[in-house]
């Protein structure tokens, strides 16, 4: 839900159509070959979909004929991750831990470590949470997460915070970004 809100939104602040492709929907959505398209992907994180499904849609949606503008993904935005920092700085406690989808060693290590350079707390992949909780019981848990999940929903149920999209400020700083894009 929170990411067709995005879309009418976007679609009504842009004045253009905007389409969502969710890996995980069983139909794809053809783009119209007679403009071009700007293919975002919407993922925080550099893992399989980001280097295997993103390029498979801009290569069907090509198949398709359209032109494709493919941009990098949305957590290799440094915007992105200021603006996000900036908008939970006020939610965050002494005991907040930003809590991310487990990732394969490699670029993704890389890329976590510069995200934690970043970011004040502690990050921790969420299949090594529950291991963090047990010695740190006053844990207060922040999914980095885009949308709702399984991750999420066990991380709400932990007292943790919503993702990302159901938080407002985070939520206003993506709509203010991909609108702003050309």
């Amino acid at each position: 839900m929170c990411l067709t809100t995005l879309v009418d939104e976007l679609q009504r602040i842009r004045g253009v159509p905007v389409q969502l492709d969710v890996l995980t929907a069983e139909d794809t959505i053809p783009a119209p070959p007679d403009r071009p398209a700007w293919l975002v992907p919407l993922l925080l994180w550099p893992g399989a979909h980001v280097c295997t499904d993103v390029p498979a849609i801009r290569d069907r949606l090509r198949a398709g004929g359209a032109e494709v503008t493919m941009l990098p993904f949305l957590g290799a935005w440094p915007q992105w991750w200021i603006s996000v920092a900036t908008a939970l700085q006020a939610e965050l406690c002494e005991e907040s831990v930003l809590v991310h989808h487990p990732l394969r060693a490699g670029v993704a290590d890389r890329f976590l470590a510069v995200l934690a350079s970043r970011l004040d707390p502690l990050l921790v992949p969420f299949d090594r949470w529950p291991d963090y909780l047990l010695s740190h019981p006053t844990a207060v848990p922040v999914p980095l997460a885009l949308a709702p999940n399984r991750i999420t929903e066990a991380l709400r149920e932990a007292g943790g915070m919503p993702p990302l999209l159901e938080h407002p400020l985070t939520r206003q700083v993506l709509i203010d970004l991909l609108a702003a894009l050309p």
